[in-house]
C-alpha cells in the first residue's frame, strides 16, 4: 500500500467511524422508544411510529438544508476559506428555524389532523395527539443543533456531534425508563414518556451545541450576524444548490411519510412490523450511510482544491467500500432474522409479515448503499443536486408510491405484494444513478473568489 493510499483511509477511517457511530446512536433513540413502548400494546407503538413520521420528515429537511450547505461548504473548506462557510452556515440555521416553525404549528396546535393523514383508527389517533403536543417543542430546538452538527462534519468535525447525540442517547433512555413503565416512583406515563424523553434529549442537544460553538471562537463559529445579515451572492450560491437537495429530502421523507399512511391504513400489524423493519434497515445501513457522508466531504474537499483526478478516484473507491458494507448487511441480517421475529414479534400475523418484509430488505439495503453514496456523497459534492433530486423524485413518486397506492386502494392487492411496490424504488433508481457517474456530470467546482 502507497503512502498516499495508507493516508487517505486512515482519513476515510477517522471521518467515517464516528459518523457511523452517531447513526447507531440515532437508530438507538428510535428503538428506545420502539422497544419500551411495544412492551406496553400495538396500539401506542403503531402510534408513536405514526406520529413520528412527522419528526422524521422534519428532521430530513433540516439534514437537505444541511447537506445543501455542505455542498458548498466542503468545497470552501478544500479552499480554507472559514468566512464564507460562516456565512453559510448562518443563512441554512435561518432557513431551518423557520421551516421548524411551521411543523411546531401543525405538531402543536392541529395534532388531531396530523395524525389523521397517516391513520383512521382512532385509539391510534387519540395516543399519537398525545405524543405530537410534546414533541413538537422539540422541533424548534432540533433545527438549530441538526444543521451546526451537519455542517461541522463537512469541515472534518465528526467527533463532537457523535459525543453530544451519545450523551443525548443516555438521557433519552433514562427518560424513557422512568417515564413510560412509571419506574422509581415517577407516574406511568406511557406515550407522554416517551415524548418526554425524546424533547429532552433535544434540549440538551442544542444547549452542547452551544456550548461547543462558543467555546470554539478560533475555529468555524455560528455567528448571529450571519443569520441576521445574509450575504446575497453566497445565499444565491446556496439556494442554487442547497434547494434542489431539500426538495430532494422533502420528497424522500414525503414519500416515506406516503408510504407509512399507505401501510397505515392497511391495519395496525403491517405498521408494527414495518416499524421494526426499519430500525433493522438502519442498523444495517449505519457504515454506508457513514461512508455516504465521508464521501460527500472528501470528494467535495477535492473539487474545492481543484484536484479533479484525485476526487474522482476517492469516488470510485467510495463507492466500493459501500457497496462491501451493504453486502455485510445483507449477511447481518440473514443471521439475525429468526432472532428479531422470535422475540419483536407481539403476534402471528405481524410474525408473519416481519418474516417477509426482513426478505425484502435484504436486496433493498443492497441497492440503498450504491445510491446513498451516488446521491448523499457523490452528486452533492459535485454540486450536482438537481440529477440527484429527479433521480430519487422519480424513482419514488413516479414508481413506489403511485404504484403502491393504486395496488393497495384499487385493485384491493394483498398487504405483502403492497409492501415490496413500496420497497422497489432503489431498484429503478439503481442503473440511472451509476450511469450518471460514469458520465462524469457531477464533477463540478461550486465555489466563489470573494
Amino acid at each position: 500500500m502507497t503512502k498516499s493510499n495508507n493516508s487517505f483511509f486512515k482519513t476515510v477511517i477517522a471521518l467515517t467511524l464516528p459518523m457511523a457511530l452517531q447513526n447507531l446512536i440515532n437508530v438507538g433513540v428510535v428503538s428506545t422508544d420502539i422497544i419500551m413502548l411495544g412492551k406496553l400494546n400495538e396500539v401506542v407503538l403503531s402510534a408513536a411510529s405514526l406520529a413520528s413520521q412527522i419528526q422524521f420528515v422534519l428532521t430530513l429537511l433540516m439534514f437537505g438544508i444541511g447537506s445543501g450547505a455542505t455542498v458548498l461548504t466542503a468545497q470552501y473548506w478544500g479552499k480554507k476559506d472559514v468566512k464564507s462557510i460562516e456565512k453559510i452556515m448562518g443563512i441554512a440555521v435561518k432557513l431551518s428555524f423557520s421551516l421548524s416553525f411551521i411543523f411546531f404549528i401543525l405538531g402543536f396546535f392541529f395534532p388531531n389532523f396530523a395524525m389523521k393523514i397517516f391513520t383512521n383508527d382512532n385509539m391510534v389517533i387519540k395516543e399519537g395527539v398525545t405524543y405530537l403536543r410534546i414533541v413538537s417543542i422539540s422541533y424548534l430546538l432540533s433545527s438549530i443543533s441538526v444543521v451546526y452538527l451537519v455542517l461541522m462534519r463537512s469541515v472534518e468535525k465528526v467527533v463532537v456531534s457523535t459525543i453530544i447525540y451519545a450523551l443525548s442517547l443516555v438521557i433519552n433512555f433514562i427518560i424513557n425508563y422512568v417515564l413510560i413503565f412509571g419506574n422509581f416512583g415517577f407516574p406511568m406515563m406511557g406515550i407522554a414518556g416517551a415524548a418526554i424523553g425524546t424533547l429532552a434529549a433535544r434540549l440538551f442537544e442544542l444547549s452542547a451545541t452551544l456550548y461547543y460553538n462558543f467555546k470554539n471562537k478560533d475555529f468555524v463559529m455560528l455567528k448571529l450576524k450571519y443569520i441576521l445579515n445574509e450575504d446575497r451572492f453566497l445565499k444565491r450560491d446556496f439556494l442554487k444548490y442547497s434547494v434542489p437537495t431539500i426538495l430532494n429530502e422533502l420528497f424522500w421523507s414525503a414519500g416515506m411519510a406516503a408510504s407509512a399512511a399507505i401501510l397505515g391504513r392497511l391495519g395496525t400489524s403491517i405498521v408494527a412490523a414495518n416499524s421494526i423493519t426499519s430500525v433493522v434497515r438502519q442498523l444495517s445501513m449505519v457504515v454506508v450511510f457513514g461512508l455516504a457522508n465521508t464521501t460527500a466531504i472528501l470528494v467535495g474537499r477535492e473539487i474545492g482544491s481543484h484536484n479533479y483526478k484525485t476526487a474522482e478516484t476517492y469516488a470510485k473507491k467510495l463507492l466500493l467500500f459501500s457497496f462491501i458494507f451493504s453486502l455485510i448487511g445483507v449477511i447481518l441480517i440473514y443471521f439475525i432474522s429468526p432472532f428479531i421475529i422470535k422475540n419483536y414479534a407481539m403476534t402471528d400475523e405481524i410474525r408473519e409479515y416481519l418474516n417477509f418484509s426482513l426478505k425484502i430488505l435484504m436486496y433493498y439495503i443492497l441497492c440503498q448503499g450504491i445510491t446513498a453514496s451516488l446521491i448523499v456523497g457523490i452528486f452533492r459534492a459535485g454540486g450536482d443536486t438537481k440529477y440527484a433530486l429527479y433521480l430519487d423524485a422519480f424513482s419514488l413518486w413516479a414508481w413506489s408510491i403511485i404504484l403502491s397506492a393504486i395496488a393497495a386502494f384499487y385493485f384491493k392487492a394483498p398487504v405483502k405484494f403492497v409492501y415490496f411496490l413500496i420497497m422497489s424504488d432503489e431498484i429503478v433508481k439503481l442503473p440511472f444513478g451509476l450511469r450518471r457517474f460514469k458520465s462524469k456530470k457531477w464533477l463540478n467546482n461550486v465555489t466563489r473568489n470573494l
